[in-house]
């Protein structure tokens, strides 16, 4: 009968993580033996996992080349390029947005300038009292005075 190691044990050996152990096994197409709820990998499977790459030694960092599994690097790689495509999608997106608004600011601002100039043009042309807006010539005759029909001034 072959020993058995449980996953953490396998893990500790090849100085990798769970999820890199999974790359792994997947990679070459090892099936982990299943007890209960517990996984375990043979002598001979972990004989494979080594190869003649993997280092007993654990990794002092995840940021070092991971022992022989150039795919799992170009992998990461991949993946790391791909979310930096779309997050500059993301990012030209919402720049897009901001110059719309930009532009809509833009485009009130010189109708406000417009309007504002037409109104300095026309005001010295305009009747006094509408322009102040003088309360005599503005307020509705009182109920005598529509009852009678004075005007009264």
């Amino acid at each position: 009968m072959e020993n058995k190691y449980s996953i953490d044990e396998v893990c500790k050996e090849l100085g990798i993580t769970r999820q890199m152990l999974n790359v792994k096994c997947r990679k070459m197409k090892i099936e982990k033996v299943k007890v209960g709820r517990r996984s375990y990998i043979s002598t001979k499977q972990l004989k494979m996992l080594r190869g003649s790459k993997t280092t007993t030694k654990p990794k002092q960092t995840d940021t070092k080349s991971s022992g022989g599994s150039g795919l799992v690097d170009e992998r990461l790689i991949e993946r790391l390029v791909e979310e930096n495509e779309y997050l500059k999608k993301k990012l030209d997106e919402e720049g897009d947005k901001v110059k719309g608004s930009l532009n809509v600011i833009f485009q009130q601002t010189e109708r406000i300038t417009k309007l504002e100039a037409d109104n300095t043009r026309l005001l010295p042309f305009g009747d006094p009292d509408q322009i102040i807006g003088d309360n005599k010539t503005t307020t509705e005759p009182s109920f005598l005075q529509r009852l009678f029909g004075k005007k009264v001034k």
